[in-house]
């Protein structure tokens, strides 16, 4: 039955076993268990052994020293927490299956949202609460390290915000992307200087605004070439300190334009000076609620990919 190379799929039995051993292991030994699996140490034994048996594997040792898994029995004690929590995963899931949704669905973004977004998120809004009227959708915007935390500790279903980093159980799909260029206003001395006299030099000397966040690799080899004084992550508090005259900064063309048909603001070298800003929906690889999770990212990814 259990042999690896049997082939063979687990039973009734088996699982009653497996779920015997569980006990074992999760109450220090045979006689620790009794109580809570309602049967006797002999029974227990006599479980134990036929596993075992069944397994072709020694899954523990008794002796003096007390109740200890071997390697082979460490092994098989992960694989039946997988085991049992699919079980309880799959029941949970045909149980709800048919009822309709409830509670709160938690949608975090880090950024401003313009107005396409405004619109793609209004738009999904309308689709998910068609589909499941009795949510209370709640949306809100955090910092990107407590989105990134409130996702894996399922605080929240899905983020809106730039995904470079790669973050160990969650996923993230790119579903809008900008250039970023290096700008400087008219109050800076940079403003009337031609790109051809700008080099790496001359930019070292002007004072610029780091993004305070993980960059692709081609944002981030182009921020090493500058020297920082100042920090600002949200578009709107660059272009106040760019404005200023006192920094150098990145800002999306959506922003740039209007000051640039002013002519407040110029683009500096942005054939050398840009890189692509990407905004990301994000969800956790194994959500508690995944109804919930699946629903919002289907409406947004409809939204956003197609608009």
């Amino acid at each position: 039955m259990l042999d690896p190379l049997s082939g063979k799929q687990l039973s009734e039995y088996d699982l009653r076993l497996l779920r015997v051993f569980k006990a074992v292991v999760e109450h220090g030994g045979f006689a620790a268990a009794e109580h809570s699996l309602g049967i006797t140490r002999s029974t227990i034994s006599v479980h134990m052994s036929s596993l075992e048996s069944r397994m072709n594997i020694k899954l523990c040792v008794r002796g003096r020293a007390g109740f200890a898994l071997t390697e082979r029995g460490q092994t098989v004690y992960q694989a039946c927490l997988q085991l049992f929590s699919s079980i309880q995963e799959f029941a949970s899931l045909v149980d709800n299956l048919g009822k309709p949704l409830t509670g709160e669905l938690v949608i975090l973004y880090s950024d401003l949202l313009d107005h396409r977004s405004i619109e793609n998120i209004a738009k999904a809004v309308t689709v998910i609460k068609q589909q499941a009227p009795r949510l209370c959708i709640s949306l809100n915007m955090e910092s990107v390290a407590n989105i990134e935390s409130a996702l894996i500790n399922n605080q929240a279903h899905v983020g809106f915000y730039p995904a470079y980093r790669s973050i160990d159980g969650l996923l993230s799909e790119v579903v809008f992307s900008e250039s970023i260029y290096l700008c400087a206003s008219k109050q800076s001395p940079l403003f009337g200087t031609l790109d051809a006299d700008i080099d790496r030099e001359l930019l070292a000397k002007h004072a610029a605004i780091h993004p305070s966040i993980e960059l692709n690799p081609k944002g981030r080899a182009q921020l090493q070439q500058l020297n920082f004084g100042a920090k600002g992550y949200q578009f709107d508090s660059r272009l106040a300190l760019i404005l200023s005259g006192a920094y150098i900064g990145y800002l999306p063309l959506s922003e740039a334009q209007p000051y640039i048909d002013q002519q407040t603001i110029r683009l500096i070298k942005p054939n050398e000076y840009s890189y692509p800003f990407e905004l990301s929906l994000v969800h956790k690889v194994n959500p508690n609620e995944k109804q919930k999770v699946q629903l919002a990212m289907d409406a947004l990814q409809t939204q956003f990919v197609t608009h």
